[in-house]
């Protein structure tokens, strides 16, 4: 089964729901969800029971119905992959499955262009511009654009991977004597902003 994508905030309560067709007696299968984040792979509840005080089950079996509910979600607790599993007992096959990437949403940090905001380059010699942003959940998206275009340009993005992290954006440009004086912008975006809004920085190339 495809996972699903779901987005949540500091503080709120969500709802992950494990709803199948067939009703399998719990006396005959096991049900439980776990939870898989980079450093942890965990149990959170088995069958009726859960592990946190957090976390309350909605087990129904007999009706098809075995929702996990989390209130007051943390980053630190919540952010990961969670899974829906039913296996028959004494078997390591699941017969039924269900996911769930649960997102916890922050803004990154403003970004900040290394060298600066105005960087001094040498004629037909490579030169490298890079835009970093720390945090975010999810990793941000970073794009650099000339001033007067709206095409963002080529440049290699390597992903932070959690919001203590920074994602970084390089740009490799071989100026030339007429780019002296142009203005390089970085924009930064991730879905904990409103669509609306950008971070953005810009560094002005001085061509030597």
């Amino acid at each position: 089964m495809a996972n699903k994508t779901m987005d949540t905030r500091e503080g709120e309560d969500v709802t992950l729901k494990c709803r199948f067709n067939e009703h399998y007696s719990d006396r005959e299968y096991s049900y439980y969800w776990a939870q898989q984040s980079p450093n942890k792979y965990d149990n959170v509840a088995i069958k009726g029971d859960t592990f946190n005080p957090n976390y309350k089950i909605d087990y129904r079996p007999n009706q098809g119905i075995y929702d996990l509910q989390i209130f007051n979600v943390s980053y630190a607790r919540d952010n990961g992959r969670f899974e829906c599993r039913i296996k028959q007992i004494g078997s390591d096959n699941a017969i039924y499955e269900d996911y769930y990437n649960l997102t916890v949403l922050t803004p990154p940090q403003p970004p900040l262009i290394f060298p600066g905001s105005e960087t001094t380059a040498t004629e037909d010699k490579k030169q490298e511009l890079t835009c970093s942003s720390v945090g975010g959940s999810p990793d941000p998206s970073i794009s650099w654009y000339r001033e007067g275009s709206t095409t963002p340009l080529a440049a290699n993005l390597i992903y932070g991977g959690s919001r203590d992290m920074q994602t970084t954006s390089t740009l490799t440009i071989i100026p030339r004597r007429e780019d002296d004086g142009a203005k390089f912008t970085c924009v930064v975006w991730n879905r904990a902003m409103p669509e609306s809004q950008r971070l953005e920085t810009v560094t002005t190339l001085s061509v030597r």
